[in-house]
């Protein structure tokens, strides 16, 4: 079975597991916040994209994927986590420069999410030893991913971009 096969295999039940876990534990409570205490924790996870730093670490990866694409895909990822820090401080604090600032962490970090697929793919990285990174991109790039999705949904939603219904499956 091809690394791509596995990768593609993993991050479908990671979608699967995720989304299940959403509308059954989640959306319950998400539904009850404003549009702050329900991007807040969200925002938090995002944090952690500073873990793409790792890539850059000597030892961590295979030294065939070129230097470059590792820098692309860990400064991107560090730029998405620096917004969401922004972004978290400025919702947390209930600052006007909260709706801005969750908006341009949705910028950062939906172009990041984008870039890095194709990066990675020309680079190499699905067939290069990737160490502990495979669950990065197994099991936490997925959670980002459909967390960016809810995101710019309340965004849009706080905005007045999307009606709100009774029967909406994800309203506030």
């Amino acid at each position: 079975m091809s690394n791509t096969l596995i990768q593609i295999i993993q991050t479908v039940m990671a979608i699967s597991a995720y989304v299940l876990l959403f509308r059954n534990y989640l959306q319950p409570w998400f539904k009850t916040k404003e549009f702050g205490e329900a991007v807040l924790p969200l925002l938090i996870l995002h944090i952690f994209r500073y873990l793409g730093l790792c890539l850059l670490v000597p030892g961590q990866i295979d030294l065939s994927v070129p230097r470059g694409a590792l820098q692309l895909m860990a400064f991107g990822d560090l730029a998405a986590g620096v917004c969401a820090l922004l972004a978290a401080i400025a919702v947390s604090a209930k600052s006007k420069l909260a709706i801005p600032l969750v908006a341009l962490f949705t910028v950062v970090g939906i172009g990041d999410l984008i870039m890095i697929a194709p990066t990675a793919k020309n680079a190499g990285v699905i067939d290069a030893d990737i160490g502990t990174m495979w669950f990065f991109l197994v099991i936490f790039a997925p959670a980002l991913l459909l967390s960016h999705i809810y995101i710019a949904y309340r965004l849009l939603l706080q905005r007045g971009h999307v009606p709100v219904s009774n029967s909406s499956v994800a309203s506030h």
